[in-house]
């Protein structure tokens, strides 16, 4: 059985090293740069409560899978009792590790632990590659409104 794990700071340049290999997957350019501030900002939020994620230890050495929740706080929307949304973000695996059932392992662990805050709406961005598995999992694409979003600032050249 694989074992899943609660992810601490201690995780956190390794879980931007699994995020790193999941970015460059579907084409960005993860930097030098983004992966040391992403490793100090995923450091500080894993000891916050706004952030939880879980970990597979390699036996290598390291970390074979990840996946982290974004605990966001939201206005209230009829028909709803929590507050509060998760946006799953980074459930990647190290390629050596692909095909072992590490990644529905990392979900099972996050949906389990939004259930047990109470958290009732989940989103996340799915590559081709997910997709089956977030079916699986009860994710569907909503066709109530369209996702839309803008890029601002200095590096907001293209579409995302």
């Amino acid at each position: 059985m694989t074992e899943v794990r609660p992810a601490r700071p201690s995780d956190a340049a390794e879980i931007v090293h699994l995020g790193a290999l999941m970015y460059k997957s579907v084409g960005a350019k993860p930097t030098p740069t983004w992966a040391l501030e992403s490793t100090r900002l995923v450091a500080e939020r894993l000891a916050g409560d706004d952030l939880f994620g879980v970990v597979i230890d390699a036996p290598e050495g390291g970390l074979a899978s990840c996946g982290l929740v974004n605990v966001i706080p939201r206005l209230p929307r009829p028909g709803r009792l929590s507050p509060l949304a998760g946006y799953v973000q980074w459930v990647s695996t190290a390629p050596q590790h692909y095909r072992k059932g590490f990644a529905r392992a990392i979900m099972n662990a996050l949906l389990e632990e939004t259930d047990r805050r109470g958290i009732e709406v989940v989103e996340l961005h799915a590559t081709d590659k997910g997709r089956d598995l977030y079916d699986e999992l009860g994710f569907f694409v909503k066709t109530d409104n369209i996702a839309m979003q803008a890029l601002r600032g200095p590096n907001a050249k293209g579409k995302a």
